[in-house]
């Protein structure tokens, strides 16, 4: 109930705050496991992807969001689950693929943290990782502008790619690697430079 109603004031707030422009939400699935992937620029990326769905988003979020009672209240309330940024969380690891076996939505971010604009940072594998062990379908995400007040931001969700050709084999890093790459060109295709 917090969750629906949080979205539904920050989506009245998007439209007070912003001139957006969606496009493509009819290409997340409307069941089934998800992974919505995006380019990671701002602090509200992850408000921009997840209210314009239909289906709840769920996120992995760093551990010190946590802390305290009524962070730890609210961001479970938000779907978010704690991951320790400073090691290999394997206990993250395992509730995302759960999340994912459960037929639900994970919002996820493939360079793992923010990238300014003019910055280059590689992306990580984990994306690839987590749609290949939780059987998931991966939908780019381009989120273009920024969240200046007034200003114009595009979000666009493009066609899921399902991914079929590397199920049921030995993952190497050259086939997480080979997904990565993938993903992120379906993104970068997306993105509107300069808006």
């Amino acid at each position: 109930m917090f969750y629906k109603v949080a979205k539904i004031a920050l989506l009245i707030l998007y439209k007070i705050l912003f001139r957006m422009q969606v496009e493509g939400q009819e290409n997340v699935p409307k069941q089934g496991p998800v992974i919505l992937c995006a380019n990671h620029s701002s602090n509200f990326d992850p408000v921009t992807m997840g209210i314009f769905n239909k289906r709840p988003v769920c996120y992995m979020a760093k551990k010190e969001l946590f802390e305290g009672k009524f962070m730890n209240w609210l961001m479970t309330h938000l779907y978010a689950f704690p991951v320790d940024r400073s090691t290999a969380d394997m206990t993250a690891f395992k509730s995302a693929v759960k999340i994912l076996k459960s037929g639900k939505i994970i919002g996820m971010f493939a360079q793992g943290t923010r990238v300014k604009a003019g910055e280059e940072k590689a992306a990580k594998a984990g994306v690839a990782l987590f749609a290949i062990k939780g059987k998931a379908p991966v939908v780019p995400v381009a989120i273009s502008g920024s969240c200046k007040l007034f200003s114009k931001m595009k979000i666009v969700y493009g066609k899921p790619l399902y991914l079929e050709e590397y199920r049921n084999k030995r993952l190497d890093t050259k086939s997480l690697n080979e997904i990565t790459e993938k993903i992120m060109a379906e993104i970068n295709a997306m993105k509107v430079e300069g808006l």
